[in-house]
């Protein structure tokens, strides 16, 4: 099975310097360029290929939960809270448990770091077993605000320093990647820089990379101003292009799950690279995944299935922005709002996207497909119908 990727988002700061600027929100979810700063750390990790996300929240969590539920952009998403206050490393400890991967990335809520999550794995593909964590560091010019990371020659972590007055030197940036057993032998309560990161340099047991892309930090006004700037960009709304997957995208065999039966339709997958072309759009696949309740093959083996499709698409020139799928059937788990004809997974995509139904477009083989575009408004063509 081709591996997938998780990430632990921590999310549960009560943002006090921030509170005279933003009372009534947690720090993840205060307004930047008019839509939840943790937006847009979402949109990245699912950019990214992220398949699952762990949001370690705690102050006025509800806020997170109620906006983001338990999918964003064909990510799942679970919640690990902090019932009282754990830190950084106990945050992060608790929220491990909750992940299957070797390797787990973790950002900080409150940070913004264009980061290279291939080059991080990269890293970590090379490393012994004694390395624990690779850390994202940023080179920054004149500031005392951020403690510096030294590093020596062959890319390990040599030496954490405090805050103070520096004309270059590097940062931590808030980005990590960490073995999921790392933190096994830490207590419930503690912090991950000052208590295990600084202690793991003696025994050379992290690694950094130097990042290039844009770095900010919103927890002070002045950079939460200038997050209103720098991030308005990536607040934008796209149109979108949803292709139904068994009929449309490939072959429909009957409840696909194996990789080696993959076979796609040419004429279709024609038609989704022409939409990858254009700027405006992004693609997603909204498929109905009833084998999963019948028990015919697991979500896991569903999203090994996807990774393996994605592979063959981006060879084609075609890029899938996000997967929506329904795991129900009403004879097995009773009824569903997602199962189409019902528009569900079209309008969480619409939702996801920030796309109005005037800007979509559904492809599809079946009358349901059809049906639930009508339902979800946006436009529908069946299977070979040429984009216009």
């Amino acid at each position: 099975m081709l591996k997938h990727r998780e990430a632990i988002v921590l999310a549960g700061g009560f943002g006090t310097r921030l509170a005279h600027v933003v009372p009534d929100v947690c720090k993840p979810m205060a307004p930047v360029a008019g839509r939840p700063f943790l937006r847009f750390i979402m949109d990245q990790l699912a950019a990214g290929g992220i398949e699952r996300v762990v949001v370690a929240d705690g102050y006025r969590k509800e806020q997170i939960e109620d906006f983001f539920g338990s999918a964003y952009r064909g990510m799942s998403v679970v919640y690990s809270p902090e019932n009282t206050p754990l830190f950084t490393g106990g945050a992060v400890k608790q929220a491990l448990t909750k992940c299957e991967s070797e390797w787990v990335f973790v950002m900080n809520g409150d940070t913004w770091l264009d980061v290279d999550f291939d080059a991080m794995e990269t890293v970590a593909a090379g490393v012994p077993n004694s390395v624990k964590a690779i850390i994202a560091v940023k080179r920054m010019c004149d500031f005392e605000r951020y403690g510096t990371v030294d590093i020596d020659d062959e890319g390990a972590v040599a030496a954490f320093h405090e805050k103070r007055r520096c004309r270059d030197g590097l940062i931590n940036a808030g980005v990590y990647l960490i073995r999921r057993n790392a933190l096994i032998d830490m207590p419930t309560k503690f912090s991950l820089e000052n208590d295990f990161f600084e202690k793991s340099v003696v025994g050379r047991s992290l690694r950094a990379i130097e990042c290039e892309g844009d770095f900010i930090d919103i927890g002070v006004p002045e950079d939460y101003e200038l997050a209103q700037t720098m991030l308005a960009p990536f607040a934008r709304g796209w149109k979108l292009a949803m292709f139904d997957r068994d009929g449309t995208i490939n072959v429909d065999t009957g409840h696909l799950f194996e990789p080696e039966k993959l076979e796609l339709i040419s004429e279709n997958v024609d038609v989704m690279a022409r939409y990858s072309a254009d700027p405006d759009y992004k693609v997603v696949v909204v498929t109905n995944q009833a084998g999963i309740a019948k028990g015919l093959y697991t979500e896991d083996d569903m999203r090994n299935l996807h990774r393996c499709m994605e592979q063959e698409l981006e060879r084609r020139g075609v890029r899938v922005d996000a997967w929506y799928f329904c795991p129900h059937h009403p004879d097995y788990t009773g009824p569903c709002e997602c199962r189409k004809p019902a528009p569900g997974m079209l309008l969480a995509a619409m939702r996801d996207f920030e796309a109005k139904p005037e800007d979509c477009v559904m492809h599809g083989d079946k009358q349901s497909d059809e049906a639930a575009a009508k339902a979800a408004g946006v436009v529908f063509r069946w299977a070979g119908e040429r984009c216009a």
